[in-house]
């Protein structure tokens, strides 16, 4: 592994997941790479138990925004990551996500595939 700007990115990811899921994402980190679906889970699953449910369509988007930007920094090929710009400019867009449903119906995967 060769060190660089996106590796800075990639740790951004894994801090954003953790505070979304509540503890280290490593099970589900270490199921990307693989097919065996283990990175098919349902985003409302995969969110800290702990933390109530976004009580507004407003708050569901931003919580689909945040891992779905978390999710193209940790993208397996470093040169496919976004750059800490982009993700900066990203998180200060208030723009509706691509998806747009219940947090029980939609999946990790899909959200890696935006």
């Amino acid at each position: 592994m060769v060190v660089n700007e996106k590796c800075d990115v990639y740790s951004f990811g894994v801090v954003a997941l953790e505070t979304m899921c509540g503890s280290h994402p490593g099970e589900f980190l270490n199921s990307m790479g693989q097919q065996s679906g283990g990175n098919n889970i349902i985003l409302q699953d995969f969110i800290d138990k702990r933390l109530p449910p976004p009580a507004s369509i407003m708050l569901a988007s931003d919580v689909i925004r945040i891992v779905s930007i978390a999710l193209a920094c940790l993208n397996p090929n470093p040169k496919s990551r976004p750059s800490m710009k982009q993700v900066s400019q990203e998180l200060l867009v208030c723009r509706p996500p691509k998806i747009a449903r219940p947090l029980n119906t939609i999946s990790m995967l899909e959200l890696m595939n935006c």
